[in-house]
């Protein structure tokens, strides 16, 4: 077999815009290195050589062309070689001495050709690899880190895409025989049944089973719970929702099967091979089943809180009325009594006397008054009792069906045994055998209603505080549910206790900390006093920032407006006037031309009855209909292709996996543009959500007021760059700062920030102390900032200035105490044994119980403390926390600007529909500000040679988010012809 080409067409380009310190430290040139280019005949060959030289000693792989080599690294290496700074677009002068060059460098690096040995090693990691995470992207990048380590020249573009489209395809394949392996004839009837044609055979079309477990819930209601827990009655009973060979696969590759399952309908998963088929369903059961669990429990949740909040409602309404009713009871009161007590009036004749002045009508609305006042003033859990017969309606199912899970001898889960039984025998009254020490004491009032000596319980409001409580225990933990991914033990989502013993130094090492706590509070200690004491120190000459001593206050002023800031408008204005119109799908067509952008949604290694250039026109008017939110039916009466070829495409095309890809591509292509390191330098983001309004009933929405409606949320991290680095959809109601560690861990992309800027909703203690642990920088802007408890680990150590509002001490032995539960959190963290979000969501659910949300609470007011210092004692810093802040809104405008369609608002009806559209709407975003940056750098070099000044610094401060010369809406045609004169 021949060596693989070194250098497809259009494979890696030069990384572009890398900046002057690593330029210096990658193209130096050692004595032997200038040794081996002297033997180079003529200057073109010498610098060329020194080129590739650096080239692949630094990234391991050769330039197919030289000719976008940057002037600096031209420079850097042309000053060494005492050689002038010429073009390259001559080497190599002919294919003969381009062979001799690239052997002469393999040979002097110590590297060989991608040869049919090395193939098949690079082969047997990447699909041992791919059994943990068969995503390209990341395939593509272990690869490269693959061929680097072991001194292989990385082969072109194509030949390494193949190979991994063969390593993912055998990893699956074992996938799919290592999780059908084990099943029974009848077992493999029942997942072949799901794909059959369902009992309505009146419909044209009628609906398999497996369709009808993906249909979304709709708005909370008890039709919703009763419609889910049906659904979760049906998984269970097929008892293949718990098989062992599926959690035993890698999260990804779990997740990628299971997906299939959602995305391809019946007729296509039944044309699946028997084991890729089988295999996909038992994932897709699997998750499933969590979907279904978890949408219960929220269903469930907000079916309670509007209980609590109609009872709540109700109450006030009885406290509003209740003054008025109050002023007359007491003038009745006043003239019943005075009546009573007048001896004059003998009895027979006192009611007559009192009827003579207040009707019995009005007697009897006082008397009703009179009782719901005496339960406005009570608690508003006695007024829940109004809901109890809509409860009722699913309360029995729910608590039969739900497979919820407790510890031994736990009260809540005696109550939900007692109920179970109670409800199946029928009966209607309660035996004296209820527990009641499960009962929260603001619930027992209510429940336990004091008669003549004794107290019987009141069912309505027994059964309404048994689902109150027990979403309470849910989200505290003390109660998990089976198969549920949010709701399970906290210890699923951890590195197992005894892998933890076994591997814990390792995970240590890897997160860079040390194994005792005493030694990390004294590192700890030792920052904190860094800071405190640099800014203690130059708080007289701060005018910023204002101690008031006497009252332990301080406040920062505002920042001020730079001067520069006009100029860097006025720059802008200039760039965006000179920008050439263009069409979106123009853009996108360029980048592919550029970039080969479409290719990451074709098909690898499958065949196609299209031509590739069909396959790339659909996938570009799929994505454009997604990420632009028009539609199919709009795309296609705009581009003249059909309905069905549109939506084949986004539903074949613009996979998870596909649009991830696209999007990681593009922001490390632009990333490698020139000026992008005039904008940023890539190690810095910004995090911020953008709402959504959803129209649509389902439950996956939730009220916001900001939208005055039901919406979600899309939070979005976006580099110093104004790339889109990750995007997911959460609920509205969620805290933002959960979710802030997931797009910094989980991009994918080259770069890798550091810092993260985000408003007060990406902040939390908690979170700045896991940022910290896993060595990033949480920069937040914290609303009315002057109200933060500022600590100090040490009070031995004095600060003139600062004391009076250092008031907060950390709580040191609270952290000893819960280190290595601490350190097991974060690596599991690290290592992706569950998401950030979902950890550290967990944790915040039952913080005060909780030891380890306790100590990264306690570090967290330490690095809290230090950023809030920082902030203050630096104007630079707030200026670029504010500069990165404002990129992010801005972003945000770009891709509101993109999603026109449908008046912004999301009309899908699942969440894989939004994620769907949020992803490819980050394609769309990142593909504008792309191109913006490549016409950017040609129009900035026109201006200077026109004379106009635009140094780098103002530069700086614009953007590319440019959208005045851009169309997102296509072409209108309009026939003379057929107008009037």
């Amino acid at each position: 077999m021949p060596d693989l080409p070194e250098s497809d067409q259009g494979s890696d380009r030069f990384p572009d815009g890398l900046g002057e310190a690593v330029v210096q430290r990658q193209f130096l040139l050692n004595d032997a290195d200038l040794s081996e280019v002297a033997r180079c005949r003529g200057p073109v060959n010498r610098l060329g050589f020194a080129v590739q030289l650096c080239t692949l000693r630094s990234y391991g792989f050769f330039l197919p062309n030289l000719g976008h080599v940057p002037d600096l690294v031209r420079d850097t290496l042309a000053f060494q070689l005492g050689l002038l700074s010429i073009g390259l677009d001559g080497y190599p002068s002919d294919e003969n001495t381009r062979h001799t060059h690239l052997d002469r460098l393999r040979t002097y690096l110590g590297y060989v050709r991608c040869g049919e040995a090395e193939r098949e090693r690079l082969a047997a990691h990447l699909e041992l690899a791919a059994q943990t995470t068969p995503r390209t992207e990341s395939l593509r990048q272990s690869g490269h880190a693959w061929l680097f380590a072991h001194r292989v020249v990385r082969p072109g573009r194509t030949t390494l895409r193949d190979l991994i489209a063969s390593a993912r395809e055998a990893a699956l394949n074992r996938a799919y025989l290592g999780l059908t392996q084990g099943l029974q004839a009848e077992q493999e009837g029942q997942l072949d049944a799901l794909l059959g044609a369902g009992d309505d055979q009146e419909s044209a079309w009628p609906r398999s089973p497996i369709e009808a477990l993906k249909l979304p819930a709709k708005k909370e209601s008890a039709d919703t719970l009763l419609f889910l827990l049906a659904r979760l009655t049906t998984l269970l009973e097929l008892g293949l929702s718990g098989w062992p060979a599926v959690h035993a696969l890698p999260p990804e590759m779990r997740r990628q099967l299971a997906l299939w399952g959602y995305r391809y309908d019946a007729w296509s998963l039944r044309r699946f091979p028997p084991s890729k088929r089988r295999a996909v369903l038992l994932c897709f059961l699997s998750m499933a089943t969590a979907v279904t669990t978890d949408a219960v429990v929220d269903a469930l949740d907000k079916v309670m809180n509007d209980v609590h909040n109609k009872a709540k409602k109700r109450r006030q309404q009885l406290l509003q009325a209740s003054q008025e009713a109050r002023s007359r009871a007491v003038e009745v009161l006043e003239v019943i009594g005075t009546l009573t007590l007048d001896e004059a009036i003998p009895d027979p004749g006192l009611r007559a006397e009192i009827t003579q002045r207040y009707p019995r009508e009005e007697l009897t609305r006082l008397v009703e008054g009179s009782k719901q006042l005496r339960e406005g003033d009570g608690s508003y859990y006695r007024l829940t009792e109004s809901s109890w017969e809509y409860t009722r309606r699913f309360s029995p199912t729910l608590l039969k069906v739900m497979p919820l899970q407790w510890a031994e001898g736990s009260l809540i889960g005696q109550a939900v045994v007692y109920m179970r039984t109670f409800n199946a025998s029928g009966k209607r009254k309660f035996g004296e055998d209820v527990p009641t020490g499960w009962l929260p004491p603001k619930w027992q009032p209510c429940v336990l209603i004091r008669q003549g000596g004794g107290t019987t319980v009141s069912r309505p409001h027994y059964e309404l505080a048994l689902l109150s409580t027990l979403v309470e225990k849910l989200k505290a933990g003390d109660v998990t549910v089976q198969y549920s991914r949010q709701w399970a033990d906290f210890e699923d989502y951890l590195i197992p206790k005894d892998r933890w013993q076994s591997q814990r130094e390792t995970h240590y090492a890897q997160l860079n900390l040390p194994l005792d706590a005493a030694t990390y509070l004294e590192t700890l200690d030792q920052r904190l006093h860094a800071v405190t004491g640099a800014v203690n120190t130059g708080a007289p000459g701060n005018e910023a920032l204002r101690i008031n001593a006497a009252k332990g206050e301080w406040k920062l002023a505002a920042l001020r407006t730079a001067g520069i800031q006009s100029t860097a408008r006025a720059a802008k204005a200039l760039i965006e006037r000179h920008l050439p119109a263009r069409e979106l799908v123009d853009i996108v067509i360029d980048l592919d031309a550029r970039m080969d952008l479409l290719g990451a949604f074709l098909p690898d290694g499958e065949k196609s009855p299209w031509p590739r250039s069909v396959q790339r026109r659909n996938a570009l008017a799929a994505l454009i209909a997604v990420g632009c939110n028009i539609g199919a039916a709009r795309m296609a009466s705009a581009s003249g292709l059909s309905v069905r070829e549109i939506t084949a495409a986004a539903d074949g095309l613009l996979t998870e996996d596909a649009l991830r890809t696209a999007s990681v591509e593009l922001v490390n292509f632009a990333s490698k543009l020139p000026m992008a390191a005039v904008y940023g330098n890539g190690d810095t983001c910004s995090a911020d959500g953008m709402r959504f309004y959803v129209p649509v009933n389902i439950l996956a929405a939730d009220y916001s007021h900001l939208l005055g409606g039901r919406g979600v949320n899309m939070y979005v991290h976006t580099t110093d760059t104004s790339l889109r680095l990750y995007q997911q959809a959460i609920p509205v109601r969620l805290r933002e700062a959960t979710f802030v560690l997931d797009g910094l861990l989980d991009h994918g992309t080259e770069l890798d920030p550091e810092r993260i800027f985000t408003d007060s909703h990406g902040f939390s203690e908690v979170v700045m102390a896991s940022a910290a642990l896993l060595t990033k920088d949480l920069a937040p802007r914290i609303a009315n900032v002057h109200e933060q408890t500022l600590y100090k680990l040490d009070r031995g150590k004095v600060y003139e200035h600062l004391d009076p509002i250092l008031k907060g001490t950390i709580k040191t032995h609270v952290v000893r105490e819960a280190w290595d539960e601490v350190v097991r959190v974060m690596a599991s963290i690290q290592t992706g044994t569950a998401t950030a979000s979902l950890i550290l969501h967990r944790l915040g659910s039952y913080a005060r119980q909780n030891r380890v949300h306790q100590a990264l609470a306690e570090i967290g007011r330490a690095e809290k403390t230090m950023h809030i210092l920082r902030t203050a004692g630096s104007e630079e810093f707030r200026r670029v926390q504010a500069r990165e802040l404002n990129k992010g809104e801005a972003s945000n405008d770009l891709s509101r600007f993109l999603f026109f369609g449908q008046e912004g608002a999301l009309r899908g009806r699942e969440f894989g529909d939004q994620a769907q559209s949020f992803s490819a709407l980050a394609v769309l975003h990142n593909a504008v500000v792309a191109w913006n940056m490549i016409e950017v750098e040609g129009v900035v070099a026109r201006l200077r040679a026109d004379g106009h000044q635009l140094p780098d610094e103002v530069l700086g401060l614009t953007t590319p988010l440019l959208r005045k010369h851009i169309n997102p809406f296509g072409r209108y045609h309009f026939d003379l012809g057929r107008l009037r004169d």
